[in-house]
């Protein structure tokens, strides 16, 4: 009888556990779907001006600045960034400033450019990271890495069209820590000019 009792508590505990356990699938279709609606409400918001997010843009260099180098030529870096909140008076939830997207390109002499485009959730927790780019490129082509993060942590990094969801490599644990500090380094950043 405690045998029959002891292994339905065990398959009770089972359930439990696989019931609030994602799958890295089941979390990769949520962020997804919040990207998705980030951009589908940036799009609205330009078609009409006031459905999507609030906006700002840093650049330096290029033509605005125009910071010429004789042997190179010209270089710009230019952060478009989306974000809630931000609006005095509106009370402390709404006056809190939370950073859903930013886009950060690069161009450079001789043609080198990136772009990196870095997400964030509802509370403003970095979810994903898509960076582009042909500097590091042997045959001409666009580089593209995919960063997928769930509570803070990696949880999945596409390159080349293949998926790595577990075992990830040193180099590819480098990366994500690169380019996650880099985002979190942007969003304390934006937040607190944004917020002032």
């Amino acid at each position: 009888m405690t045998k029959r009792i002891l292994t339905f508590i065990f398959l009770i505990l089972i359930s439990a556990v696989a019931a609030f356990s994602q799958t890295t699938e089941q979390q990769i279709t949520k962020i997804r779907a919040i990207y998705g609606e980030t951009n589908t409400r940036i799009d609205e918001g330009l078609k009409d001006k006031s459905s999507g997010f609030h906006y700002a843009a840093w650049t330096v260099g290029g033509k605005g600045d125009g910071q010429p180098w004789a042997a190179v030529g010209t270089i710009e870096t230019r952060d478009d960034i989306w974000f809630e909140g931000g609006d005095p008076g509106a009370g402390e939830e709404e006056d809190r400033v939370i950073i859903r997207k930013i886009v950060s390109s690069y161009k450079g002499a001789a043609d080198l450019h990136s772009r990196t485009e870095y997400f964030f959730d509802e509370e403003g927790a970095l979810i994903f990271i898509f960076a582009s780019s042909d500097v590091d490129s042997e045959n001409g082509k666009m580089i593209e890495r995919r960063f997928y993060y769930s509570k803070g942590k990696l949880i999945r990094i596409t390159r080349g069209g293949k998926n790595a969801d577990a075992n990830f490599s040193a180099k590819d644990l480098e990366e994500s820590r690169k380019e996650s500090s880099g985002a979190e380094q942007m969003r304390k950043q934006y937040t607190e000019l944004l917020g002032n």
